[in-house]
């Protein structure tokens, strides 16, 4: 590391301020993992949905591309249709 480079305390000092820094992740990733488990799950999830959904929309698209738009149009107390 940067102490067996450079031997002085300010050398040593940030290579065990390193050390500490990975055991500290370490630790932070361990005390996390039901966490990051759970996120995960909710991920994998949302995709499932986004499967259904996608599929669900892929039908409505092609009813409407397979089916003519009626002709008849819906009036109500005497609306006129005038586009």
């Amino acid at each position: 590391m940067l102490s067996a480079v450079l031997r002085s305390n300010v050398a040593i000092q940030v290579s065990i301020n390193i050390m500490n820094a990975f055991v500290e992740m370490r630790h932070f990733i361990s005390n996390n993992s039901l966490l990051f488990e759970r996120i995960s799950t909710v991920e994998l999830r949302q995709l499932e949905y986004q499967k259904q959904t996608d599929g669900k929309l892929e039908q409505i698209f092609e009813y409407i591309s397979e089916h003519e738009e009626s002709s008849q149009k819906v009036f109500f107390d005497g609306q006129v249709f005038d586009s």
